[in-house]
């Protein structure tokens, strides 16, 4: 018979076959779980194997790339970059750029403020920006442009963690777009220099045909006066001995009266018949009216030849009051009142001016320009009113002339109280074709060529002062001593 502690070992103990079967499950399970680990291990080295190969391949890829590339934090901290980005950056890896920012980067102090205010911007409004235009100092001392684009990096759930950023050099784009913006302005001043210089050309040609005309018109005026002069002259010559004769008649007649009383029928039937009595009353009168009238005509021949004098290659002295003079004479008719309006009147404000130096030709023909432009703007503004409107609106202009305090300049004042111009107007005034006027009454280059014989013939300066609804003043600056 077996004793207790013999039962105890009994393999076909119960409680000994529990044990054995659970530490063979336990081993069984250890097995297991070091397979599991062992099989754990193999996928974690495939995972790194791959996670190598993906990255080795990724910077690979990035490297071949022509842009640069790079990653940052959300403290704009460099986390990454290919190999462009290093070469732009002096650096050997991309480990060495890891953890530096942009002020450890070659780029000035301004370039790198102006790269970082970009990554906040881009990861504040979580949204990319494309195509930024930048400069960079890179690590070679080069001053380059870029084109880049930034966008944020985003976790699973969508949170910004970072930035990518993009850019490629485009300085050569960017050096031939300066070029061909040097080369637009250069051409843009070269077409505007073109331009002045066929608008000047222009100008001077119309001013040497004007001047032809001018120099026309002034040997056909001459002419005319000197045709006119001639009988002028022997119609004046003989008047005061007409005179005589007359005088000597009546007293004849008188004594005739005073000896023969009481005539003939024959005698007084031919008094009747001549009317003798109104014939001694008027024709002194007569006389008279034709002494004033061979007078005018002797003031506008005289205007007329004053008018149409020629110039010299010099500059000669001239009384600017007797320029003036002229050109109201001959503008006479224009200032008289006729049917439709009453008289435009002159008031004259002349200075004590000096004889200045000047060519007088010239200058008589901006004179006539500006009184005839006046009587046009006067005409302009009374058109379509009744006599009496007119007359209530006193049109007249006014002639003034003074010499500053050094006597070395003159100034001619023309102003009316007519239509005015607008401030478009005023600017445009003395560009040539530019006329107000309706067709077929102005060309345009009446204004043109006054500014250029004042400004350019005689060193002086012509403006305008205008109101509309007010008139016009037109202002000469002369200087007495020529140029």
């Amino acid at each position: 018979m077996s004793s207790p502690e013999d039962s105890s070992v009994n393999p076909s103990n119960p409680e000994i076959l529990r044990l054995q079967q659970e530490l063979l499950d336990a081993r069984r399970e250890i097995a297991d779980l070091k397979q599991k680990n062992l099989d754990e291990q193999t996928a974690y080295q495939d995972i790194q194997r791959e996670y190598k190969s993906s990255k080795y391949l990724l910077q690979l890829v990035m490297d071949t790339l022509p842009q640069s590339i790079f990653w940052k934090d959300l403290d704009s901290v460099y986390l990454g970059c290919n190999r462009q980005f290093l070469n732009d950056a002096g650096f050997g890896s991309p480990n060495q750029v890891v953890g530096k920012s942009d002020y450890d980067m070659p780029w000035t102090t301004a370039e790198s403020e102006f790269y970082i205010s970009c990554d906040r911007r881009v990861m504040n409004n979580n949204q990319a920006e494309y195509g930024i235009i930048e400069p960079q100092l890179d690590a070679n001392g080069n001053n380059k442009w870029l084109e880049t684009n930034k966008a944020p990096l985003l976790d699973p759930e969508g949170n910004v963690i970072g930035i990518l950023g993009t850019y490629q050099d485009i300085t050569q784009r960017k050096e031939a777009d300066f070029a061909l913006q040097k080369l637009n302005e250069k051409l843009e001043l070269q077409t505007e220099q073109l331009t002045a210089t066929l608008r000047q050309l222009e100008t001077s040609q119309l001013h040497i045909i004007q001047q032809e005309k001018m120099s026309a018109l002034g040997n056909l005026v001459a002419g005319v006066a000197h045709e006119i002069n001639n009988p002028v002259g022997f119609l004046n010559g003989n008047l005061a001995p007409a005179k005589e004769y007359v005088a000597d008649l009546f007293e004849l007649l008188g004594k005739y009266r005073e000896v023969f009383p009481e005539p003939g029928a024959d005698i007084q039937g031919l008094i009747d018949k001549i009317e003798l009595d109104y014939v001694q009353e008027d024709l002194p009168k007569l006389l008279k009216s034709m002494g004033v009238g061979i007078g005018r005509i002797c003031n506008i021949s005289n205007s007329l030849r004053i008018f149409s004098r020629a110039d010299t290659k010099q500059q000669v002295s001239f009384d600017v009051h007797t320029g003036l003079d002229s050109s109201l004479m001959i503008l006479a008719h224009r200032l008289k009142a006729n049917g439709d309006r009453p008289e435009i009147v002159v008031v004259k404000k002349y200075g004590q001016l000096p004889l200045i130096q000047c060519f007088a030709g010239q200058l008589n023909q901006v004179f006539m320009n500006l009184l005839a432009n006046a009587i046009d703007s006067l005409e302009e503004n009374s058109s379509g009113q009744s006599f009496a409107d007119i007359e209530a609106l006193n049109n007249q202009i006014t002639i003034s002339t003074d010499i500053d305090s050094e006597g070395k300049w003159a100034a001619i004042c023309i102003a009316d109280n007519g239509v005015g111009m607008d401030a478009d107007t005023q600017m445009k005034i003395f560009d040539s074709s530019f006329t107000t006027k309706a067709v077929g009454k102005g060309t345009g280059l009446g204004m043109a060529i006054a500014r250029q014989i004042i400004e350019e013939k005689h060193g002086g300066k012509i403006e305008v002062k205008s109101t509309v609804g007010q008139g016009t003043t037109m202002i000469i600056n002369l200087p007495v001593a020529g140029i």
